[in-house]
């Protein structure tokens, strides 16, 4: 009888403590800018959308799409609530772009780097 109740209290405090641990996952995405001769690249436009896995190109009218700065040091920062295959676009202001694509991964932060170029760019306006 002792032994069944003691067995009931470990199982509520097991529940408890368990439930007081979860944290709440986060999904960050830090993209850093360099022009050819890998210096920083600030003021820089950074573009990320969602990329479907089949072809690789982003989702036009998709949930995600966040524009950002980059700042002095040529780093933008973005936040997501949920894991996903992103790609970033990248234009400076005289007409040179970059791009790539990330999978964001559960609790890391992905860092990626992309060079800017000069180059044919469809998506800079």
């Amino acid at each position: 009888m002792i032994l069944s109740k003691l067995n009931k209290i470990i199982f509520v405090v097991s529940i408890v403590f368990s439930a007081q641990c979860y944290q709440e996952p986060f999904f960050e995405l830090t993209v850093k800018v360099v022009d050819q001769e890998l210096n920083s690249a600030p003021n820089t436009s950074v573009t990320v959308e969602v990329t479907d896995l089949d072809s690789g190109n982003p989702i036009n009218g998709s949930i995600i799409y966040f524009q950002s700065t980059t700042n002095n040091q040529g780093e933008s920062y973005f936040s997501f609530d949920n894991k996903a295959f992103v790609t970033v676009l990248v234009c400076a202001e005289d007409g040179i772009c970059g791009g790539g694509h990330s999978y964001l991964e559960e609790n890391e932060n992905k860092e990626l780097t992309l060079m800017i170029e000069a180059g044919e760019c469809l998506y800079c306006f």
